[in-house]
């Protein structure tokens, strides 16, 4: 077996640490190029409870893949291999305190090979709908998600920070990681890689709103997160979104004014999801293909 560095291999939601690839994101990415390997072998820190992944091969369907162990060993040939986090048993904070750690790994032969591209990321933010929870039932699908369904539409690789139950107000049912830790670290105390995203699309409020934020509080909560968007990706477009449910719209368009480096995009028209919090699977490709002809 042969030791692979797997750092150009991991998508900007992981972390590196003294004890490997860190990681608190659904939708965290492992892509590779194999060639001439049978099997790629990938050591975690630890068992983690239901952790499954989803992978595809060649841009085909999506198929679920459970850990049962800290090992997990993969059959492959050769192709294009993308691996994401899907899902882990407990709520998003039990994963932000303890995050997935990913320390090794290996192939029996052969080469694995970074997808080499020289375009710019396109990030998302926001909240557990950024992050692809409850399409199914209680199931997050991040794979299915309208962040990876444009990146694919785009030919842009994809960054996401999206945590469930999170908000701009302290009224949002989460507050580990805050929405401003979550722009600078991917786990407590483990760095957020920098990523160079010229496109940045923002949804927060939904979490504020449901849970009884008042004007006053949003208003100050959106001023101070707009600032540090602008420290994080100064050179980038950022595009805010008006929360499925309308929420706020009006302090948005005030705040907004205040700069001259946002687009506001008003999605209450779309009429998604209006009898439950989080789009199910067919409104997260409604979104996609909205939002999409809103940034065109």
């Amino acid at each position: 077996m042969k030791i692979v560095d797997l750092e150009s291999f991991l998508s900007p939601e992981w972390g590196k640490t003294s004890n490997g690839f860190v990681t608190t994101q659904f939708g965290a990415a492992l892509e590779f190029m194999v060639q001439g390997a049978q099997e790629v072998t990938l050591k975690f820190a630890k068992k983690y409870e239901g952790l499954s992944l989803v992978l595809s091969l060649n841009g085909e369907n999506w198929h679920e893949i459970n850990v049962e162990n800290n090992v997990l060993k993969l059959s492959v040939t050769d192709g294009h291999y993308i691996l994401l986090v899907r899902s882990i048993s407990g709520n998003q904070m039990t994963l932000w305190t303890n995050p997935i750690t990913l320390v090794s790994g290996q192939i029996d032969s052969g080469e694995l090979a970074p997808i080499a591209t020289d375009v710019n990321y396109i990030t998302f933010i926001g909240d557990s709908i950024t992050a692809g929870e409850e399409m199914i039932e209680h199931e997050p699908h991040p794979e299915l998600s309208y962040p990876e369904l444009i990146a694919e539409m785009l030919h842009k690789p994809l960054a996401r920070i999206g945590y469930g139950g999170s908000g701009l107000t302290p009224s949002a049912p989460f507050q580990e990681p805050t929405a401003v830790e979550a722009l600078w670290h991917v786990a407590p105390n483990v760095e957020r890689p920098r990523a160079s995203s010229d496109l940045v699309i923002v949804n927060y409020g939904t979490n504020d709103y449901n849970y009884g934020a008042t004007v006053q509080d949003f208003c100050f909560g959106l001023r101070v997160y707009l600032l540090e968007l602008i420290k994080r990706f100064h050179d980038a477009k950022i595009v805010l979104l008006v929360p499925f449910n309308g929420a706020f719209k009006k302090v948005f368009e005030q705040e907004i004014k205040r700069f001259d480096c946002f687009v506001l995009l008003d999605t209450t028209p779309w009429k998604i999801s209006p009898q439950q919090v989080h789009p199910n699977i067919l409104e997260h490709e409604r979104v996609a293909k909205l939002l999409l002809g809103g940034l065109i």
